[in-house]
């Protein structure tokens, strides 16, 4: 049995202030590709971890169009919020933002919005795949949260993959809510995981645990990683679920363009130069005043969290967003 594996789409009408070329148009051609590698390998579904909308309200003209790009779809599309899909990090806006309205207006669109209810395919052919999602929310990433199936089925015993919105990766960051492929526990054969639109490919654990990220669907930041980056689609075949034999592969979008051609570095070069500035200035305040100046938001943030004694997790959640707003200036 075969699925198609996705990225977060990020599917929005207007283009992001770095992109050169029409990002709709891209996008279109992206799925309508994905669309054509479905059916040439007769995968049963394509499925995304979320952040299928770029914000959890969009105008009804851009419900309209990627619902009708969506119904294209040759086959069934699973998915589960992701935090672009929600507000504030709450589950429970996800009924009232966009991508509810779209799951209701596109018969092969699935929003799984928890983890106890799997997909299941391939038990008439007696080759069972269970499928399961955990959405975004405040746990994720919390102690290694989010990344086994929320149920257990023994009989028969399915191949198992579980599919989270949440920031997994091979390596250490520079921040604190992650969590690390080497640690994380799960009772799932295949982890597929998004959210880090640079993504780390297919890992294989010692302990036969394999994990994914093929990377975004689409291009919005214009940093180094985002330049160089393929932008590329898993295909997972299920062989036998009792003997867990199966294998997958990353495929190459022919349609999309490399970085330089549809990212503009401009911006970001001024804006490192506009930083060194602000360095510099406050460099010299500092040496005429002897106080230490703080000219970096994140800095300014955890510098009167730990004043204020502010809870650990609430800073976390703060950092996180100033880092989307970011990602998406």
């Amino acid at each position: 049995m075969k699925l198609l594996y996705i990225g977060d789409p990020h599917l929005r009408g207007t283009n992001p202030r770095n992109r050169l070329d029409n990002y709709r148009d891209a996008v279109t051609a992206k799925m309508q590709e994905v669309y054509s590698l479905a059916v040439q390998h007769e995968a049963k579904a394509i499925i995304t971890p979320g952040d299928v909308l770029d914000r959890p309200e969009v105008a009804d003209g851009v419900k309209t169009y990627y619902a009708d790009l969506l119904a294209e779809s040759p086959v069934p599309v699973y998915t589960t919020p992701g935090n672009h899909d929600i507000r504030g990090y709450n589950l429970e806006t996800y009924q009232g933002g966009s991508l509810s309205i779209m799951a209701r207006m596109v018969p092969q669109l699935h929003v799984i919005t928890s983890p106890e209810n799997p997909v299941m395919f391939g038990l008439q052919e007696g080759n069972p795949v269970q499928i399961t999602f955990t959405p975004y929310s405040g746990k994720m990433d919390i102690d290694g949260y989010g990344y086994s199936p929320g149920v257990e089925m023994h009989l028969p015993e399915p191949f198992k993959i579980h599919v989270a919105h949440g920031m997994l990766l091979d390596h250490e960051p520079p921040f604190d809510r992650y969590s690390l492929i080497q640690k994380v526990q799960t009772t799932a054969d295949l982890v597929l995981t998004g959210h880090d639109h640079t993504g780390y490919g297919v890992y294989r654990r010692p302990d036969g645990k394999v994990f994914c990220n093929p990377g975004s669907l689409t291009r919005i930041a214009a940093s180094v990683a985002e330049m160089e980056r393929p932008i590329q689609v898993a295909l997972i075949d299920v062989k036998d679920a009792e003997s867990k034999d199966f294998s997958i592969d990353l495929i190459p979008l022919q349609c999309a363009k490399t970085g330089p051609e549809v990212l503009d570095r401009s911006r970001i070069e001024e804006a490192k130069a506009r930083a060194y500035a602000m360095t510099e200035f406050a460099a010299i305040i500092q040496r005429g005043t002897g106080e230490k100046v703080l000219l970096d938001v994140n800095s300014i943030v955890e510098t009167i969290a730990a004043q204020e004694k502010a809870d650990p997790e609430v800073v976390a959640l703060a950092l996180a967003k100033i880092g989307e707003m970011r990602a998406v200036a």
